[in-house]
């Protein structure tokens, strides 16, 4: 492994609470005790997924939830890791640069939603 390969966890680890840190700088105020939002996404229908779909589904769950609009380039900062091979977490930010908080209404019937019809639209329901 090379040096340009070694990932360093501490930096990135930072990157999604610059945001707070900023709006903290600025106004003086400190965040509400739910800083992140957390939604962990498992395939049970025993049909593998590649990266891309993994991929599709992470952008769709992040477009209906608000994360990630996709009219909106300076949305809140997320990660996913897939740490299985059927399964995947995805964190975010809940405010962004400009200080504006995530609206998480109802976040888990959306995502639920996105990944039924995520299911349902790439033949991935369970047969018999």
């Amino acid at each position: 492994m090379t040096v340009q390969d070694t990932v360093v966890l501490p930096y990135p680890a930072l990157l999604p609470d610059e945001p707070l840190a900023l709006r903290e700088s600025r106004t003086g105020h400190t965040g509400a005790q739910r800083l992140t939002w957390h939604c962990a996404v498992r395939n049970t229908t025993g049909v593998e997924l590649d990266d891309d779909d993994w991929f599709e589904l992470t952008r769709e769950v992040l477009d209906a939830i608000g994360i990630e609009p996709d009219d909106d380039p300076g949305a809140w900062r997320w990660a996913a890791l897939r740490n299985q091979a059927h399964g995947l977490d995805i964190v975010a930010t809940v405010i962004r640069q400009d200080d504006r908080w995530a609206r998480l209404h109802n976040d888990a019937y959306f995502a639920r939603s996105i990944c039924s019809n995520f299911a349902y639209d790439n033949g991935l329901g369970k047969s018999g």
